[in-house]
């Protein structure tokens, strides 16, 4: 697991700009600080920031060649079939390490054997001989990679604060400030600066270097277009055994190997597969907050239970909100845009934890998007239902938080279209609560152009001909996971020179079980049916099928507690006028406290945004 940058020059440059660009690479250098390699020619620049899981020997270190010299790669990611791809076309190798299989598989195979590569990856292939240059970026997203392009040079990155610094100044993109403030994050491939992207999952980018033409190209399999037929029982072996082989695949590693476990059913299972594949103990680790939710402490009492039961050394974190200051900032500029999940910041605390002896982590992202977790999903299912349960409880409930909260889903399940019913039960906003009034007159002038839905319409028509649970189902795949949960988790753990791994999104498991029809997921209200029932006799029955709401951050009680303060001081901040209203920050933070109204999350998205905004307003012109 790595950190990987490059220029590639059009035309010659300033030296200047180069030194530049090689000085603001060292930004990335907790992705791989166990060896730095650099390599240039007049037309090509590249820099590697190795942190050595496979292969610790310095013989794997990169750049790194073909024997032939023909081919070099930057290669960021792990390819868990690699001794399968290996034996399959005879390679004959130096080392052992996936880095070599990758080069010598696509040397023999070019970009057909991407789609035979399972794992998670970023990489850039430089072909000597043909002046070509490609980039690759995994089917899901898991590993990111940023590109810029002008008259000059085509720069590509690891984390886009690299390109960030390199660049004097840029524009806000007022698409993605939009997405942003519904979302909490931006859900397209475009970032909040105007021409810095992200390389499509799936996609690769192929750059004539003579003439820099360029040929995209997406290789990963469209979801659903061979649904797979099979019966409950059929469905039952068949995830079980694709589930512990893909938990078998992801223990390879020459570190040891830790798990994240938060006591919900997708980590317990990792548990389960992987303490009965390992020679060793596992270690396993969890997080408790000042501020606990009621939802949290059924979990907290899982995840004991689970680590008692496959005997791991279990440690437990507790997270101060006190403290969250102190590294909110340092947060908010690893994410490179502005990102408002809260969970970032227990994760952060709970991988420096593991740093301390693991280089490696488990943990449990993808169960829910592959297996239909979310109670979104039970909704759709039933829609006349949840509409008239949500309408009695705006009527009758005693309570008048809960009457808004049955609005705002009678609001939500009452839009015509499935793109809107979708991108509203993704935001805690709504139109009628005016999340715009954050901003200053003219940053919302601007950003009321830009359509923040855009994404959930998009996905909404590739996958039209689905059903509802289904092609939700899709579209979080698309959406929620690749431009939020995992973006969460692969800069948080880089952050700590810990590379994170996630089993539910093996290839061969998501290609099997997202052709499967809905109704093997999602059954009689139960989520996560065919997960859940497969594990039955390995996880006990009240972790499977007790109450589960999701493991949640305190955020909103932080805001009216330790974290107040540090809010109004911000918010005070008038430098941030030409972006933001003082005073509307200001008011809605005194309502959020006395309790009057919830502006928990809008506040902690402002939050974010005023850190990002102070950080690189310098560089900022309209």
């Amino acid at each position: 697991m790595c950190g990987i940058v490059g220029m590639l020059l059009k035309r010659p440059i300033n030296n200047k700009r180069i030194e530049d660009f090689a000085e603001a690479t060292k930004l990335i250098n907790h992705r791989g600080p166990d060896h730095h390699g650099t390599w240039n020619n007049s037309r090509v620049f590249l820099s590697h920031f190795r942190l050595s899981i496979l292969d610790l020997d310095p013989r794997s270190h990169q750049p790194f060649f073909t024997r032939d010299q023909q081919l070099m790669c930057v290669y960021n990611g792990e390819l868990y079939n690699y001794l399968d791809i290996k034996d399959r076309y005879q390679l004959h190798t130096h080392t052992s390490s996936d880095t070599e299989i990758v080069l010598e598989s696509f040397r023999q195979h070019g970009n057909d054997v991407v789609k035979e590569w399972n794992g998670m990856f970023a990489l850039g292939i430089y072909n000597q001989r043909e002046n070509k240059f490609t980039l690759i970026r995994d089917r899901l997203g898991i590993k990111p990679l940023y590109v810029y392009e002008d008259e000059d040079v085509f720069l590509f990155a690891s984390e886009a604060k690299v390109i960030y610094q390199w660049l004097p100044e840029f524009r806000l993109n007022d698409q993605v400030l939009s997405e942003f403030i519904w979302f909490g994050n931006g859900i397209s491939n475009e970032t909040m600066v105007k021409g810095v992207r992200k390389l499509p999952a799936g996609h690769i980018l192929d750059i004539n270097l003579n003439d820099f033409s360029k040929f995209e190209t997406e290789y990963k399999p469209a979801l659903r277009t061979n649904p797979v037929q099979a019966n409950l029982k059929e469905a039952l072996k068949q995830t079980s055994i694709l589930l512990e082989n893909s938990v078998r695949r992801h223990l390879i590693s020459d570190v040891p190997i830790g798990i994240l476990l938060s006591g919900g059913v997708d980590s317990s299972a990792i548990v389960a597969y992987a303490s009965r594949n390992s020679a060793q103990k596992l270690d396993t680790y969890t997080v408790d907050f000042d501020y606990n939710l009621r939802e949290n402490v059924p979990e907290i009492n899982n995840a004991r239970i689970v680590a008692r039961k496959f005997g791991t050394n279990h440690h437990e974190l507790r997270v101060d909100s006190i403290n969250v200051p102190e590294i909110f900032d340092q947060l908010v500029f690893q994410y490179d845009e502005p990102f408002a999940d809260a969970a970032n910041i227990p994760l952060y605390y709970l991988t420096k934890l593991c740093s301390k002896d693991k280089k490696v982590i488990l943990q449990g992202d993808g169960g829910d998007e592959v297996y239909g977790g979310y109670r979104s999903y039970n909704m759709l299912a039933s829609l006349n239902f949840w509409r008239m349960v949500s309408f009695g409880g705006s009527v009758v409930h005693p309570d008048p938080r809960w009457r808004e909260r049955f609005n705002r889903m009678l609001f939500v399940l009452g839009q015509k279209t499935d793109a809107a019913r979708m991108s509203y039960l993704m935001t805690e906003e709504t139109p009628y609560k005016g999340p715009y009034e954050i901003l200053s007159e003219d940053k919302k002038n601007a950003v009321k152009a830009a359509n923040p839905f855009f994404g959930y319409e998009y996905w909404d028509s590739i996958f039209k001909q689905e059903n509802r649970v289904q092609k939700m189902l899709f579209v979080d795949l698309n959406i929620l996971l690749s431009h939020s949960y995992l973006e969460k988790v692969d800069k948080a753990t880089m952050l700590c020179s810990v590379e994170s791994r996630v089993p539910f999104l093996d290839n061969e498991l998501v290609e099997y079980v997202t052709g499967l029809d809905s109704k093997l997921k999602i059954r009689s209200g139960v989520k996560k049916f065919l997960l859940k029932q497969s594990l039955r006799g390995i996880i006990p029955n009240d972790i499977l099928f007790g109450k589960k709401k999701g493991f949640g951050v305190p955020f909103r009680q932080w805001l009216k507690t330790n974290l107040f303060e540090y809010a109004m001081e911000s918010f005070s901040d008038t430098s941030l006028q030409p972006y933001l209203n003082n005073q509307t920050l200001l008011n809605y933070l005194e309502l959020h406290k006395k309790g009057t109204v919830d502006y928990g999350p809008l506040l902690w998205k402002s939050l974010v945004l005023c850190s990002w905004i102070r950080r690189y307003q310098h560089k900022l012109v309209d």
